[in-house]
């Protein structure tokens, strides 16, 4: 009988090592599981945020010359720089193109030319590489042709000599895009949206943001 209480009890023993164990086991899994989890979370983290750092835009250039007809064309281009891992996905992009018009005070903006993209999935920036984006419009209309000729002839009387080639136009330029790699959904993700998206500015009077 004491035999048998021994057995029992040495059997008592060994399960409860037995579970003893299997929850040590358990918890280093788990621990290993999210201990590692947090290291990739905090490395990929710092790789977006390296990334939203990195990509930019450079190099603007704009241009006005006098075409065929006596039309005037308005053209802008300005580099996309991605050095990131990342593909990115064009979302939306735009580009505006006016003038201060100084001699008319009920009409003090001038629009000479405007694009815009948006939301679309089909344009994409690979990693590491320099994407050029160029915009250009023909301006025919007679009303907005009236409008710039009047600015440089109001102009001449405040001594200085604009053409319209020279006139000071002012360009804007907005791109919004996602990074490939963390597809989500716009709508119902929104808590992503700000994590993976980059959103980069560009003005002929103030620069690059």
């Amino acid at each position: 009988m004491r035999e048998k209480l021994l057995v029992g009890g040495e059997m008592s023993i060994l399960r409860k090592i037995k579970k003893h164990w299997v929850t040590v086991t358990m918890y280093v899994v788990l621990s290993l599981f999210f201990t590692g989890a947090c290291i990739v979370s905090t490395n990929t983290y710092g790789a977006i945020a390296q990334a939203q750092r990195d990509i930019a835009l450079q190099s603007p250039q704009y241009d006005a010359e006098i075409v065929q007809h006596g039309n005037l064309n308005i053209s802008f281009s300005i580099q996309l720089v991605n050095p990131s891992r990342y593909t990115l996905h064009v979302y939306t992009l735009s580009w505006y193109s006016t003038l201060l018009n100084i001699s008319n005070p009920t009409d003090r903006v001038i629009p000479v030319g405007e694009d815009y993209i948006g939301p679309t999935k089909y344009l994409e920036v690979p990693s590491r590489t320099t994407f050029n984006l160029t915009f250009w419009t023909i301006v025919s209309d007679p009303a907005i042709m009236a409008k710039l000729f009047g600015f440089v002839n109001y102009s001449k009387g405040l001594g200085q000599n604009y053409t319209l080639e020279t006139l000071p136009y002012i360009h804007e330029f907005s791109i919004m895009l996602f990074m490939g790699e963390f597809e989500h959904e716009y709508d119902r993700e929104g808590y992503l949206n700000d994590l993976v998206t980059v959103e980069l500015t560009y003005s002929s009077t103030e620069g690059a943001a």
